[in-house]
C-alpha cells in the first residue's frame, strides 16, 4: 500500500509550520548530559495547525472497472467524514463523475450528483448519504476519464450556475479524484479538454482562492500507483498477461504530477484497506500534518520524537526526504500539538 504525502512544508490547509527552533546547546536543560553545547545537535519544533472549515469535491470513475472501488469508497465513508464529525469542524462534500463531453454515456458534466447538491459534516443521516453518492454505478460507455477537466468544470465553469452553493468562500478546498486510470483530460480524442493538462489545471487551482491563496487548495488522488511509488510507470495489481486489462489500475498519470505540484496527497487505490487510507486522507483534508521535514539530514539512530513531551514511537524515516513519517494514524500529532524532533547531523562525531 502506497500512503504518501507530497505537500509537507506546503501543507495544504495546514497554514503551515507554525515555528522551527534550532538549539545548539542555549537551552541546556532540554538535553542529556553530554549533548550540551554540542554544534551538531538539532531540536526542531512545529505547532500542528487548528483544522478549519473545508469543502472537498470527490471526482468518481464511473468506468465498468470501478465496481468494487466504489463500493470500498462507499462503505468507508465514515472512516473520512469521523474527524470532521467529531471535532465539530464544518465540512460539506459534493460529488460528481469523471464523465465529461461524451454523447455515448449519462455522465455528469461537472453537475454535482444529489439534492441537495452537497452534504453537510453536521447532518444526521451523512453515512448513508455520502454512501448513496459514492456509489455512482458504472456507465459502461465511459471511456474517457477525464478527472481534472471535470473538477474544474464543477467550479469554474458551473460554479457560479448549478454547483453555487456548494462552495464557500471562507472554506478551504480538497479536490479528491478517484480513478483506476490516467487522466484523458488532455488527449487526442475529439471530447478531450483543448487546455485542461495537469500544469495549467495547477495553476488554476493555486489561484482559485484568489491571490497567494495556493496553500488553501489541493488535488489528492486516490489512483494507480506501483510499488516503486510516484516514479513507478506500471500502476499496481495489474494482469501482465494482458488478458484482463480491467485489472488493477494504471498509473494515474496526470493526476499524480497535479497533486505533486498542488502539495496535495495520493494515495493507492489497490490497498486493501480502505478504511485506514480515507481516515488519514479526512485527517490530512481537515490540514493536519502527517509529515515533517528536517532541516538537515540526520543520523538516524539519534533521532527522538515527541508530541506533545511524550516520546511517540510510531514513526519511520523518509531518507530522501530527510522526513519523520507517522506511518500509524493514529499517531498523526492532533491539532494545537507541538511536535518536536531531535537528531544529531548526519556525518556527525
Amino acid at each position: 500500500m502506497t500512503l504518501m504525502s507530497t505537500g509537507v512544508c506546503r501543507g495544504v490547509l495546514a497554514l503551515g509550520i507554525v515555528g522551527v527552533f534550532l538549539l545548539s546547546g542555549c537551552d541546556q536543560g532540554d538535553f542529556a548530559r553530554g549533548f550540551n553545547f554540542n554544534p551538531d545537535l538539532r531540536r526542531e519544533q512545529w505547532l500542528q495547525p487548528v483544522a478549519s472549515s473545508v469543502d472537498v469535491l470527490f471526482v468518481i470513475d464511473t468506468s465498468c472497472s470501478m465496481a468494487d472501488e466504489q463500493e470500498a469508497l462507499a462503505a468507508n465513508g465514515p472512516s473520512f467524514t469521523s474527524f470532521f464529525v467529531d471535532s465539530n469542524i464544518p465540512l460539506r462534500i459534493g460529488v460528481t463523475s469523471t464523465n465529461v463531453d461524451e454523447e455515448e454515456t449519462d455522465g455528469l458534466d461537472g453537475r454535482l450528483a444529489g439534492d441537495p447538491t452537497f452534504l453537510a459534516g453536521d447532518q444526521e443521516d451523512l453515512e448513508q448519504a455520502f454512501l448513496e453518492l459514492a456509489l455512482m454505478g458504472i456507465d459502461q460507455g465511459h471511456r474517457f476519464e477525464k478527472g481534472l477537466h471535470a473538477a474544474w468544470t464543477a467550479l469554474e465553469e458551473l460554479g457560479d450556475e448549478v454547483n453555487e452553493d456548494f462552495e464557500r468562500e471562507d472554506a478551504n478546498l480538497v479536490i479528491i479524484v478517484v480513478s483506476d486510470e490516467p487522466d484523458f483530460s488532455e488527449s487526442e480524442h475529439e471530447t478531450a479538454s483543448a487546455w485542461t493538462n495537469w500544469e495549467d489545471f495547477s495553476d488554476w487551482l493555486d489561484e482559485h482562492k484568489g491571490d497567494d491563496t495556493a496553500h488553501r487548495t489541493q488535488l489528492s488522488a486516490v489512483v494507480g500507483v506501483g510499488e516503486e511509488g510516484f516514479e513507478d510507470p506500471e500502476g499496481c495489481n495489474q494482469d501482465e498477461t494482458g488478458e484482463d486489462p480491467a485489472q488493477g489500475a494504471q498509473r494515474g498519470t496526470g493526476y499524480l504530477e497535479a497533486v505533486e505540484a498542488t502539495g496535495g496527497f495520493y494515495q493507492s487505490i489497490c490497498t486493501d484497506d480502505w478504511g485506514q487510507m480515507l481516515e488519514r486522507m479526512g485527517l490530512l483534508a481537515a490540514g493536519l500534518l502527517d509529515t515533517f521535514v528536517m532541516t538537515e539530514p540526520p543520523k538516524p539512530q539519534s533521532i527522538q520524537v515527541e508530541v506533545n513531551g511524550r516520546t511517540e514511537p510510531r514513526w519511520v524515516l523518509l531518507p530522501q526526504e530527510n522526513a519523520i513519517y507517522f506511518d500509524d494514524v493514529d499517531a498523526i500529532p492532533p491539532p494545537g500539538a507541538e511536535v518536536a524532533i531531535r537528531y544529531m547531523v548526519l556525518g556527525s562525531d
